[in-house]
């Protein structure tokens, strides 16, 4: 395979215990998960915003302990049916958003979650996934790569790309360690170093990660 062509990979991640995820999957039987989108929320803090639908028949329950949990920062119910519901959860979770982010790969969403597990598809050229998958062994991730081969996704469509601009900040924000674990420069240092305000530079970044990251079909 041209490591310089498109690529989709399916990978197989488990949720650290520390995380919601994990621990639901460890109280209830039968959970179907999907995550819609998982965005950045606050930058500085490494907080993320997820998009996610539970279908179970304790849903009531599964809502106290997500609510409850030490990982949770906010819990948003946007739906809730007889044995289902979509909700907004804001969770400090960084290392799978910022991997793919340093990477340059994309996320084809909704991403399927079971037995605590969840199940990507990544889209990118060979090498850039090569790098994901070193990334995940340096930070000795759960994971198993079920399969590879040809992505019959385009990596030039228009809303993906970045400007020259969202480029150079991006390629800064790298080289300076903005998404590492832990972070090497705050937000603030890195938007002096750029000349930009804090806010400016926040809301430049969640753009950039969205292109970079969300794959719609």
């Amino acid at each position: 395979m041209d490591i310089k062509k498109p690529a989709l990979a399916r990978i197989k991640i488990k949720f650290p215990d520390k995380i919601w995820i994990s621990e639901i999957f460890k109280k209830f039987n039968d959970i179907r998960m999907e995550i819609l989108n998982f965005l950045p929320y606050d930058l500085e803090k490494s907080i993320g915003n997820a998009l996610i639908n539970i279908i179970h028949y304790d849903i009531d329950s599964i809502i106290e302990v997500i609510k409850n949990h030490n990982s949770v920062y906010e819990f948003n119910l946007i739906r809730q049916e007889e044995n289902s519901i979509r909700f907004n959860v804001k969770t400090k979770d960084p290392y799978l958003l910022y991997g793919v982010i340093k990477c340059g790969v994309l996320v084809d969403f909704p991403v399927n979650v079971r037995d605590g597990y969840a199940y990507w598809r990544i889209i990118s050229t060979r090498d850039r996934i090569n790098d994901l998958l070193n990334l995940f062994e340096e930070k000795k991730l759960n994971y198993s790569l079920l399969k590879i081969g040809n992505s019959p996704y385009s990596l030039e469509k228009d809303e993906t790309k970045l400007t020259y601009k969202e480029l150079e900040v991006l390629d800064i924000a790298i080289k300076n360690g903005f998404f590492e674990i832990p972070r090497e420069i705050s937000l603030e240092k890195l938007a002096n170093k750029i000349g930009k305000s804090k806010s400016a530079l926040s809301v430049m970044l969640r753009k950039i990660i969205k292109k970079k990251i969300l794959l719609e079909n």
